[in-house]
């Protein structure tokens, strides 16, 4: 984070001063007045520069993902990342050789990894936006196999009108599986039990 104190005759030729040292715009700048100065008694007694502090903004979009590019870098040093940001949701997405290790089993790496950056966006930003974080194609795989899982799922329940409790999944999962279930069947219904790692989702039969 850059921060420099600048003088200057004015307030204002002070900031351009230091903005010009710093290399930045003003909007990536807070400025802080440190002496407004004084043009003095017919400009020759009492005379005082105007004294200004500019520092840097944190830009949590950038320190996010610096912060994800250090983690992947040390398992690949060749992936690249790209990000997109939108109302209220940011996504990145990462391509690599070696960037299935961080998947992990069922994604739980790649989630865990998801939770950390999302920790480190929220820390530096005063408004709240969802991470998202795809490595490769996995997310769209992912929802494939959940959809089909959930289907066949469903299938048994209509033919034994017995409950059946799913694996446990984090609530992104569980949300495809609820969705998927009832744009299935109006004769099925589906809810989530247990708490932490053990909640999953309940496929019933409606009676």
């Amino acid at each position: 984070m850059k921060e420099i104190t600048a003088v200057g005759r004015t307030v204002e030729e002070a900031v351009d001063s230091g903005l010009k040292q710093i290399q930045l715009l003003q909007e990536e700048v807070d400025i802080t007045i440190v002496d407004e100065g004084n043009k003095g008694f017919l400009g020759l007694f009492g005379k005082r520069q105007a004294v200004v502090k500019l520092v840097e903004k944190r830009d949590a979009l950038k320190l996010a993902t610096q912060y994800l590019d250090k983690i992947v870098k040390s398992i690949d040093p060749k992936a690249n990342i790209v990000s997109k940001k939108e109302t209220k949701k940011i996504s990145f997405h990462i391509n690599g050789d070696k960037t299935s290790l961080m998947i992990g089993k069922r994604g739980q790496t790649l989630y865990s990894l998801e939770t950390l950056v999302q920790l480190v966006f929220n820390r530096y930003s005063d408004q709240y936006h969802h991470i998202t974080i795809d490595i490769g194609d996995y997310r769209k795989k992912r929802q494939e196999a959940l959809e089909q899982y959930a289907i066949k799922t469903a299938n048994r329940v209509l033919k034994t009108k017995r409950k059946v409790h799913l694996e446990p999944m984090p609530s992104n999962e569980r949300k495809v599986v609820h969705d998927t279930i009832a744009a299935f069947s109006k004769e099925l219904a589906t809810a989530s039990e247990d708490t932490g790692t053990k909640r999953h989702v309940v496929v019933l039969y409606k009676k």
